[in-house]
């Protein structure tokens, strides 16, 4: 019996085997050359030791400066080791969260330690954002930098990107370029065998058939993304709180804005606050110029100073801040 269950498996796998070397030979998955990825990479980051750089804000035709640390995270600068006393919070998210076009001490997370500072908080707030990140580009950050910096309360601020048309998902585009850190961490999607299953059964491993524009997080990624989140956060012993970052109008957010809604009611999750201003600002909006004329889906430093004082007011309201 015991001959004929190993000759079995032995079998199985031979044949197991055929199916995976004979889809790498056909060359499964492959890219529809008509269509382009969103990035050239699957993962980057600003560069470090920037000190008042310049950079291109192209549709308003200037630059604007930028200062970063030894990570490439955004001022304010602060040391990697958290002093004695102070309560970090960081601040997570793409260009929106970076500060894209405006001065150092102009966005929304400079803004905000500013701001709670003044009130008399021992805060410092570490600037995780990084253009174009999604919150899958986010959590390889989290990975590679952002753990490090001790924070005891991270602003989970993916949105804008995630919600973005592309015509493939971040996780499709890392698969496709088989890129070996996404890979190395997800050791399953390096095997055609197992992307072939699993597209048959879930439909969802990989875009290669879509002829429509896809979000670059689809929504089942984008709540495991922020499960991924919670865990992580979760580790180092800090609290999350899930924002909903404002645009000039919802728009094309408005799917993965539901989504946060609810996973701020999952009790899997613990039910993390939820600050989500967007009906707000878009009252202010219409009161002020809150966004870079030529570059509506950027606040300009009278919108990041707005958005900070909501989220200053948020957070000392659910006593996060002492």
């Amino acid at each position: 019996m015991l001959r004929r269950l190993l000759m079995g498996c032995a079998v199985a796998a031979m044949l197991l085997g055929a199916v995976e070397v004979g889809l790498r030979l056909a060359g499964w998955p492959a890219a529809d050359p008509t269509r382009k990825f969103a990035h050239n990479e699957i993962y980057w980051s600003t560069e470090p030791d920037l000190h008042l750089d310049p950079f291109d804000h192209k549709e308003m035709g200037t630059v604007f400066p930028v200062s970063t640390d030894k990570n490439g995270v955004r001022a304010p600068l602060h040391p990697q080791d958290k002093p004695e006393g102070v309560t970090r919070v960081m601040t997570l998210g793409c260009s929106t969260t970076f500060g894209w076009g405006v001065a150092d001490d102009e966005s929304y997370p400079a803004r905000l330690e500013s701001i709670l500072g003044a009130e008399g908080h021992r805060v410092e707030v570490i600037n995780g954002g990084q253009p174009g990140h999604s919150s899958f580009q986010g959590l390889w950050f989290w990975d590679r930098v952002l753990h490090a910096y001790q924070p005891d309360i991270v602003v989970f601020g993916y949105i804008v990107q995630d919600s973005r048309k592309v015509a493939y998902t971040d996780r499709s585009q890392a698969i496709l370029q088989n890129n070996a850190d996404f890979l190395k961490r997800n050791l399953l999607y390096s095997l055609k065998l197992y992307l072939a299953l699993r597209q048959f059964v879930q439909d969802d491993a990989i875009v290669t058939k879509e002829q429509g524009d896809v979000f670059r997080v689809p929504p089942a990624d984008y709540v495991e993304n922020i499960r991924a989140f919670k865990q992580r956060i979760d580790a180092v012993g800090a609290k999350m709180v899930l924002f909903g970052f404002p645009l000039e109008r919802a728009g094309y957010t408005a799917e993965h804005r539901a989504l946060l809604a609810a996973a701020a009611a999952d009790e899997a999750l613990g039910k993390p606050p939820l600050y989500d201003p967007q009906r707000d600002m878009e009252t202010w909006s219409a009161q002020q110029s809150l966004y870079f004329p030529q570059d509506r889906g950027h606040a300009n430093a009278a919108g990041n100073d707005r958005i900070a004082q909501g989220m200053a007011q948020f957070l000392v309201a659910h006593k996060l801040v002492p």
